[in-house]
């Protein structure tokens, strides 16, 4: 049995040796494409991150996310978004925000005027308020400020329904914001809002589409100061 195995093995090895031979080629001149097909070709991968592969495509979508009260916290957001291999510049803006709402009954003819209706809404318990004696406010009764527009609303209305023409003023103050922009590529998804609730969970930023043709700096920033009120 032992000698039939060895003959076999003989037998076939000299039949693989044969058709090599009469083909004329071995098995590392085999052509591995066929006729009218393309051959395909490996890229190189980016530099960066798996983020910025599918950039060599050319397809982009590019995005706002802010604002940040806090320069160093959009530094770290662009920081994070710039390790992932994306562009990403850095804007800072002048915005004029509402800080809380003054109440008040305005200008009485005079001072003994305003505290007649002092007198009259201690009796209807309308809660504190002062008389202001000097300035472009004089003789103006004020309830106090509110940092909600919806107590302010409510308590200027209770001031009217007591009988006195009562109103509601948005105090304004000029704060300096950050917005980051990046160009994302098409695929890439980079979670920006999750980096950016981690770092600065107090700022509540949103991501905001932008226009591509805006230019963005690789790996740096730029600050354009503009102005706009709520």
């Amino acid at each position: 049995m032992r000698k039939m195995i060895v003959a076999l093995v003989a037998v076939n090895a000299f039949l693989l040796l044969a058709i090599l031979f009469i083909h004329g080629r071995g098995t590392d001149s085999v052509s591995l494409t066929e006729d009218g097909i393309a051959t395909l070709h490996i890229l190189p991968e980016l530099p960066g991150s798996k983020y910025s592969a599918s950039k060599a495509e050319g397809a982009s979508s590019c995005f706002t996310i802010g604002p940040y009260y806090s320069e160093k916290a959009a530094q770290l957001v662009a920081g994070n978004i710039r390790n992932a291999g994306l562009a990403v510049t850095i804007r800072s803006m002048n915005t004029r925000e509402t800080l809380n709402y003054l109440v008040y009954i305005a200008n009485l003819p005079s001072y003994e005027a305003a505290r007649k209706v002092m007198v009259d809404l201690e009796k209807q318990n309308a809660g504190q308020h002062e008389i202001i004696k000097e300035g472009p406010y004089k003789n103006t009764i004020t309830f106090g400020f509110f940092k909600n527009l919806e107590r302010a609303k409510r308590k200027t209305e209770y001031i009217r329904y007591l009988g006195y023409d009562a109103r509601f003023n948005g105090q304004k103050v000029t704060r300096k914001v950050f917005w980051v922009d990046y160009d994302e590529p098409m695929g890439a998804a980079i979670p920006a809002l999750s980096w950016s609730q981690s770092i600065d969970p107090a700022s509540h930023a949103q991501i905001i589409p932008r226009n591509c043709d805006q230019q963005v700096w690789y790996g740096s920033r730029a600050f354009a100061d503009s102005a706009y009120t709520n």
